[in-house]
């Protein structure tokens, strides 16, 4: 298995003066001359699909060689596997794995973009099969614990890569996919640093999910590609049976025991039971003992089913990044400094500008106020209706099965956070009307409803157009943005304003992408709506810009407008 860590990967930002050979059968793979387009030895491309070009060789494992290329579209560095087993089970397994991280949009999951399953002509006339992914740069949790903790993790740590590995089993499963080879060496630490072993202080980084060669759809045999690894496969796994979420639960239990124990679960397995022997040899907490037990029964029905069942009891551990209580105090922390900078603005404009200026900042900022107030409990509505009731399921399947009516042929997939998005847009239009700023008339239904049918056209789009996160979250910005004022009791323009409240805000969102405040990771993770606190954040600052886009509108552009066209009528 392939270990992509840091020290594995090269660092240089610009194409080197040497190049590798991906061609298995060159006799001389490396060093090429940089500025060839071809293989000095064997003829093969340096020039792969016309886009990559390898730099080094990371290692193999399983059935492909790793390389790091350069991608001269993006000028970034990024991961090639080539298929070194030309066996039909290794290229299916191959083919599936592209096929399945070309689906998904999660940080926790290697992104593959479009196209980036190719092949590439040999000299020997055997094409090699080859996958570019996402360059993950940081050490698997396997390499955590060989490092830094060999006696066994803290349970803080473990707590909080269970509940990211949950949240990314989660969006697998609702997909279908049950991902067959859960283990330390296949969840990796984005950008992991570690503060003070000693102490177990650290900041992780984003957990990520590699190796999906061997996932299947829900329901299949694995007759035609068995795959297990000792010490973390459920038995059902390794008699070939039907695969169903709860082996991806039997094999994290598993892995996160081993990093709490410091010792493989093969030698913690009782001689005839074949069940794990930990609990005497690390103290845990009674209630993540209770769940791992649980996770980990011999019998599939006796485990959790699903990854929201685990996600659930997790929540209800203090402690953990889903605890309501640890989610509610950092939420109330936020919103307490947002108040205390936006007063001490408003007192410093105050002090600068003349009467009108003062009048003109004032209702800007109420209006900014009541799109982030409104926001956030638009928010909390969306999460307790999407979260603990089942209208966030059943909201999502009326709008997929009505969908194709309107437009043929178009087929969208969505979540209970389809819901908690429009909620948003409800808040936020009521929250804009009741402050009853910008020359508008109070009309708070109307406008809470336009926000609730703006917010879902945009999460429409987000999940339905194709291209790039960054091309569909602007687009998401925009229709949301442009939609909501129109239900706004604005007198006059009202369509002029709406687009410049969508203007505004892409442009806020864009400048934050153009000068690295955001990234396009970041807008996935922001978009999944998973953490409740990049939740509120993203969703009051959006109102925030929809307001102050309105405001620049009513106090600048209009104003010359109106000018402008008393003038041509005077002339």
């Amino acid at each position: 298995m392939i270990l992509f860590t840091a020290a594995h990967l090269p660092t240089a930002m610009s194409i080197p003066d040497r190049l590798h050979c991906v061609n298995p059968n060159c006799p001389a793979p490396y060093p090429q001359p940089g500025h060839h387009k071809f293989c000095l030895r064997c003829g093969t491309s340096l020039r792969l699909s016309d886009r990559y070009i390898p730099l080094q060789r990371l290692g193999s494992g399983g059935f492909a060689t790793i390389y790091t290329v350069w991608d001269l579209q993006t000028h970034q560095e990024r991961v090639l596997k080539v298929l070194a087993v030309t066996s039909p089970k290794a290229l299916k397994l191959f083919e599936q794995e592209a096929i399945v991280l070309g689906s998904l949009r999660h940080p926790g999951i290697p992104k593959v973009e479009p196209n980036s399953f190719f092949l590439v002509p040999t000299p020997q006339q055997q094409p090699l099969y080859c996958l570019v992914m996402e360059k993950i740069v940081g050490p698997t949790l396997e390499d955590v614990l060989t490092k830094y903790f060999p006696q066994g993790c803290p349970e803080t740590l473990v707590l909080d890569w269970l509940c990211q590995a949950t949240d990314i089993l989660e969006t697998l499963h609702r997909r279908h996919i049950i991902h067959r080879d859960i283990k330390p060496s296949n969840l990796m630490l984005r950008e992991f640093q570690l503060a003070n072993p000693a102490l177990g202080e650290a900041y992780q980084g984003q957990l990520v999910l590699i190796d999906l060669g061997g996932a299947k759809q829900k329901g299949a045999k694995d007759s035609s590609t068995r795959l297990f690894s000792s010490g973390y496969s459920p038995p059902e796994q390794l008699t070939g049976q039907l695969v169903e979420p709860a082996a991806d639960i039997y094999a994290l239990g598993r892995t996160a025991i081993h990093l709490l124990t410091g010792q493989h679960p093969v030698d913690l397995e009782e001689l005839h039971s074949g069940a794990l022997e930990w609990r005497s040899r690390v103290s845990t907490s009674p209630a993540l003992t209770n769940l791992l037990e649980a996770m980990v029964q011999w019998e599939a029905t006796d485990r959790p089913q699903t990854a929201r069942e685990v996600r659930s009891c997790l929540a209800r551990m203090p402690g953990t990044p889903l605890h309501r209580q640890a989610r509610t105090m950092a939420t109330l922390a936020r919103t307490k400094a947002i108040a205390r900078q936006t007063s001490t603005r408003i007192v410093q404009t105050g002090r600068q500008w003349t009467h009108g200026a003062i009048a003109a900042v004032a209702d800007t900022t109420r209006e900014m106020w009541g799109g982030a107030v409104g926001s956030v409990c638009g928010v909390l509505l969306g999460f307790f209706l999407a979260d603990l009731t089942p209208l966030g399921e059943l909201f999502a399947r009326l709008i997929e099965a009505y969908v194709p009516r309107l437009l043929a042929g178009v087929e969208v997939e969505l979540g209970p956070e389809f819901l908690l998005f429009a909620c948003v847009g409800l808040g936020t239009g009521w929250g804009l009307a009741a402050m009853g700023g910008l020359g508008q008339r109070v009309q708070r239904v109307k406008a809470g409803l336009t926000g609730f049918l703006g917010y879902s056209l945009a999460w429409l789009a987000w999940v339905g157009l194709p291209g790039g996160a960054i091309a569909r979250f602007l687009t998401t910005l925009v229709i949301a943005a442009f939609v909501l004022p129109l239900g706004l009791g604005l007198s006059g323009y009202r369509v002029f304003q709406a687009f410049v409240a969508a203007l505004g805000t892409a442009l806020l969102f864009g400048l934050s992408l153009v000068y690295g405040n955001l990234s396009g990771r970041m807008v996935e993770e922001i978009l999944l709506l998973a953490r409740f606190d990049l939740t509120v954040g993203f969703c009051s600052l959006l109102g925030m810009g929809i307001a102050m886009g309105l405001a620049i509108a009513h106090y600048l552009l209009v104003p010359l407008l109106q000018w402008l066209g008393t003038r041509n009528s005077s002339q």
